[in-house]
This record gives structure tokens, sequence and C-alpha cells, in this order.
């Protein structure tokens, strides 16, 4: 049997928008209830936010380009489609 932390992890990556809508939501009430700044608030969801991306990543999946720049694979597709529309 797996442990909780596989499973969770394994729901995190596969919910991502659950688990971002949920944790800002506890987030926001915890700066609430304790009568933090709301940048105190919006750091931490920020640093939650960069922890995501590096466990997606460290997992295998991450919807964000592996280097920026133009990404070359899109455009090479939409000149293939641009030359069949054309002939």
């Amino acid at each position: 049997m797996r442990s909780l932390p596989s499973r969770f992890s394994d729901w995190v990556v596969a919910h991502p928008v659950v688990w971002g809508v949920g944790a800002a939501v506890v987030l926001v009430l915890l700066g609430l209830a304790l009568h933090l700044p709301p940048i105190v608030v919006i750091a931490a969801g920020a640093a939650i936010g960069g922890l995501n991306i590096l466990h997606a990543r460290r997992r295998g999946y991450c919807p964000l380009p592996a280097e920026p720049g133009p990404q070359t694979v899109r455009a090479d597709a939409e000149e293939a489609l641009g030359e069949r529309s054309d002939g």
C-alpha cells in the first residue's frame, strides 16, 4: 500500500486547479484569522505556487515550457497548417 504523502502527491498533480483554489481559500482564511497584511498572504501564495511548479517538474509533469522563448514545435505546426490551406 502506498503512503499517504505519495497518494496526496498524485492527487495534487492530477487536480491542479482544485489544489490551487483550495490553497488560495485556506491562505485567505488564515490571513483573515491571524490579521496578516495582504502582502504576506500574497507572498505565501506565490511561494506555494513556486513549490507546486517544482513538484510538478520533479514528478515529470509541468505545463510550463522547459525554456523561455518561442516554441518551435508550435511554430512548425502552424506553418504546416498554413501551407495546406494555401495550396
